[in-house]
């Protein structure tokens, strides 16, 4: 991996030379960077606190304590990762962003820095995104036969809209970046609008967001569309503008799909309409909705039968169930689990259109839903954990 310290020494820095605080500060930040990295970490958070510097990583969703730093080495170590991520170390009073990028042989990471103000000192989050990792089909992500063979339908359209839904680190940048390669790439252009980019593909043009210099996704889009594109990635739907552009993309020959952060598919509906999308312009755009949530999957070597797997066979009427509890072991480093699973709601537009355009509300939505049998993300998070992959415990935390 391309050390902080050679990172740094390449580059050119306002900061004066640096002290042997400042060399063990660097040492200090490449050693942190190298264990998350090999942990497989997907942030690392300095925390500020009065008596010192608290580094925790998140694993698979959950937060872990990595190391505890005293106070004398606090300032010197955040200061050296402002620095790494060309943030101006000067400025304690008001929140950056910046970015860096680690490598290591065939591996090559993109980093995300933020910091912001405490009452004890300037607290650091560095994102990391391996642009390494291979990209996930339909099936490795979790999605069950018939909602793979749903969202390939609708992509197959010539135009329309696709929304998927979630909270943030639910995984829906990566399942949209799976559909986007399931597409041809070499008969339409396609575009993508992020904030930021975190993955980049060949045969793809992408357009990082920069609210900051007023490239918001609206002015984006709009630009965009001047563009010819024949499908379109708009990072997240924020506000009425760009929902309305996106809807009035879909109307005028384009694929596009986006995400929106509400609690299940349906309520994208009703969400809309808030954002000033008339029901009968959704009702002729819309081609798919669709919920997504991360859990946290057993480790293969260690988990084992779940004690009262009858009873919950029983309770669950689910007659040839696997329930397994977790365990731990050295593979899974004593956490019991290695990785997440994506449980999905998807849900075609086609039978649910007549009451869209009729405004229905989002408990008659529903109630159709269940007529019609579509798997909520309860029902796919139960069959991922009666199949053994994860736990009842772990569908009931994110859910």
């Amino acid at each position: 991996m391309l050390s902080v310290l050679q990172h740094l020494r390449t580059r050119p820095s306002t900061a004066t030379p640096a002290s042997d605080a400042g060399g063990d500060a660097t040492r200090t930040l490449d050693t942190i960077l190298r264990a998350a990295a090999t942990e497989g970490a997907s942030d690392i958070h300095f925390e500020p606190k009065e008596d010192g510097l608290l580094i925790r990583f998140r694993l698979d969703g959950e937060m872990r304590e990595h190391l505890r730093l005293p106070v004398a080495q606090r300032d010197a170590l955040l200061a050296r990762g402002k620095i790494f991520g060309s943030m101006d170390i000067t400025e304690k009073r008001l929140p950056q962003d910046g970015r860096a990028t680690l490598r290591d042989r065939n591996l090559r990471f993109n980093l995300r820095l933020s910091t912001l103000p405490t009452i004890h000192g300037e607290s650091l989050v560095i994102r990391l995104l391996d642009q390494t990792m291979p990209n996930q089909n339909f099936a490795e992500l979790g999605l069950a036969i018939p909602q793979a063979d749903a969202l390939r339908e609708a992509l197959a359209g010539p135009a329309g809209i696709i929304y998927l839904t979630g909270p943030t680190g639910s995984g829906k940048t990566t399942t949209l970046h799976a559909a986007l390669h399931a597409l041809d790439h070499h008969e339409r252009v396609i575009h993508t609008l992020e904030d930021p980019v975190e993955y980049e593909f060949p045969g793809i043009r992408q357009t990082e967001i920069r609210e900051k210099i007023g490239l918001t996704f609206a002015t984006s889009l709009r630009a965009l569309l001047r563009q010819n594109p024949d499908i379109l990635l708009v990072g997240e739907t924020r506000d009425a503008e760009t929902a309305q552009l996106a809807v009035r993309a879909a109307l005028t020959g384009h694929l596009v799909l986006s995400t929106l952060h509400t609690n299940d598919a349906l309520a994208a509906i009703p969400r809309l309409r808030d954002l000033g999308v008339e029901s009968f312009l959704l009702a002729a755009s819309l081609r798919l909705v669709a919920a997504q949530r991360l859990v946290r999957r057993l480790c293969p070597e260690c988990k084992e039968p779940h004690p009262d797997n009858a009873r919950l066979r029983e309770l669950h009427r689910i007659p040839d169930a696997r329930f397994c509890r977790s365990v731990g072991c050295p593979a899974c480093r004593g956490r019991g689990y290695r990785g997440r699973l994506a449980i999905h709601e998807v849900i075609p537009a086609g039978k649910f259109l007549p009451l869209i355009a009729a405004d229905a509300s989002h408990a008659e939505l529903a109630a159709l839903r269940d007529r019609e049998g579509c798997a909520t993300l309860w029902h796919h998070g139960l069959a991922a954990a009666a199949a053994g992959l994860t736990t009842i415990e772990q569908v009931a935390r994110v859910l």
